[in-house]
């Protein structure tokens, strides 16, 4: 059933979303059809958005904000492309990032934990040197460090997706807007001790470090580096007047890397990342993660304003993988004090890696290259009462409280569910208790992810569909027909072994 364009307007309006554009996207439709090539290419990726998190940030978003989500809304036109995807790796039905991302950067699929190359050390050629044989511009904004594994699987060749200050290197001449964090990974704490921003500097990037800087820049070429880290949780900017000031967010990233990639006549690829929801959900904290949901989505209405100017632009919006999977589960009799409880998610201040620090520990998904988790003293109950009560808005009960300080102090065995017997299990399920809202891992999951697109080429994105198609339908859209080699996953297994060797144990490497 296709909708008049009056019905389609109208429909914006009851949604609440992107009523201001709605008429535009039937430039973009028109074109869906179309097997030319593609001025403009933008491949947007919520990080570890469990199909879950969709209903739950369109439920969020109507009560914080007055409005539905626009990913939503574009969902529900039955004129927009939509399909789902199996983002398996070559060594698991569960893929990391890095993995993820380089199969849509290269076309093949790779061990978990590598970026853009093969188990026997073949180097593959990610999708952003195809860009640039098509003399298109390259774009990368995140909210993680700009070298992590997703922005680094369009662009970038590594053994180890640990090996960020190696893949800041290949960035140079090659992408030319990088907007994020990771400054450590460019200055002078790098291992080499070099500080690689006037090397930048001196192929015409202008650097940038605060959300003012960014907004003034006049070159062509960007390099923002807004954290050491990676970018603040939205939450916490949200109720912070100086991160408000000094970082940008991931819509206003998005608006300064369309800005100077558009003024390219050959078009351009840009993928914009909404990385901490990931994180947030690494962390069972669902607050956090909507928020950042709530962030990348604001990205998308920027997308999609500039998509209605360029109509040659293909918008692909999906995710890398499930994460944890949320849910909001029956709360109260008959089901009928759910909305209360999830409307306790309003009064949230602050994310889990905030909290944490209140109460003398941190979280265990950490930004930091090494993190170790030890074991500190027990809180006082009062310490733990009173950061709950203040940053969350909930009165835990005494086992909470309890359950809280004893894992805070290190004791194992508190979940039966061994993924949760952590501080982020432990507290996850907790605020849980009260906000409805439950988890079933602080780790990835095998789940198909949603894929929504819209402009020429959309097609290619219906229905189900392998990560490892996403390469040659883009290069194909460039006018390319390059195909990088693959390896069956049985003769994969004869390097098993050796991708090990060396391999860091750490929480936060997914």
């Amino acid at each position: 059933m296709k909708l008049s364009s009056m019905d389609r307007r109208s429909f914006f309006l009851r949604a609440g979303a992107l009523a201001g554009v709605a008429g535009g996207l039937e430039s973009l439709q028109a074109a869906q059809i179309s097997e030319k090539e593609a001025k403009n290419i933008i491949w947007m990726v919520s990080d570890g958005m469990s199909p879950s998190v969709l209903p739950l940030a369109e439920q969020f978003s109507l009560r914080a904000r007055g409005k539905g989500t626009i990913w939503q809304a574009l969902i529900d036109r039955p004129d927009i492309v939509r399909g789902t995807m199996d983002m398996s790796s070559l060594d698991s039905i569960v893929t990391d990032s890095s993995s993820a991302s380089s199969c849509w950067g290269s076309g093949a699929r790779i061990f978990n934990a590598w970026v853009n190359m093969l188990p026997d050390g073949t180097k593959l050629t990610p999708i952003a040197d195809i860009a640039r044989g098509r003399k298109r511009l390259v774009g990368l904004v995140t909210t993680a460090t700009v070298t992590h594994a997703t922005p680094a699987g369009f662009a970038a060749v590594s053994r180890r997706r640990d090996d960020e200050h190696l893949i800041a290197e290949q960035y140079l001449d090659k992408v030319d807007v990088i907007l994020g964090g990771g400054r450590k990974f460019f200055d002078s704490r790098r291992p080499d001790k070099t500080d690689w921003r006037p090397k930048f500097q001196s192929k015409g990037y202008e650097v940038v470090e605060s959300r003012g800087a960014m907004l003034a820049a006049k070159s062509a070429r960007l390099l923002g580096l807004f954290s050491d880290g990676h970018v603040p949780y939205t939450l916490d900017q949200r109720n912070s007047q100086k991160l408000q000031q000094e970082v940008p967010t991931l819509a206003e990233m998005t608006i300064a890397a369309l800005g100077r990639l558009s003024k390219n006549k050959n078009g351009f690829l840009l993928q914009v990342e909404g990385a901490r929801v990931d994180h947030a959900a690494h962390a069972n904290d669902a607050a956090g993660l909507i928020w950042d949901q709530l962030a990348f989505d604001d990205a998308i209405e920027a997308v999609l304003k500039f998509a209605e100017k360029e109509p040659n632009t293909l918008v692909v919006i999906t995710s890398d993988h499930g994460n944890s999977n949320p849910g909001l589960r029956g709360y109260g009799k008959e089901y009928r004090d759910t909305n209360m409880a999830f409307e306790r998610l309003l009064k949230v201040k602050a994310s889990f890696s905030d909290i944490a620090s209140r109460i003398g520990t941190r979280s265990e998904y950490s930004m930091h290259a090494n993190p170790e988790v030890v074991p500190k003293p027990m809180p006082p109950a009062n310490r733990v009462v009173e950061a709950l009560r203040a940053y969350f808005g909930i009165s835990p009960g005494k086992d909470e409280i309890d359950f809280i300080r004893r894992v805070v102090g290190g004791q194992k065995g508190l979940m039966l569910n061994r993924d949760l017997d952590k501080l982020d299990g432990v507290l996850g399920t907790v605020v849980g208790n009260h906000t409805g809202v439950c988890w079933m891992a602080t780790s990835h999951t095998s789940d198909y992810v949603l894929v929504t697109a819209l402009g020429p080429g959309a097609r290619r994105f219906e229905g189900f569909i392998r990560n490892t198609e996403v390469f040659p339908a883009l290069a194909a859209l460039m006018g390319s027909n390059f195909r990088n080699p693959s390896m069956p996953a049985e003769k994969a297994q004869q390097f098993r072994q050796v991708a090990m060797l060396g391999r860091r144990d750490r929480p936060d490497w997914a």
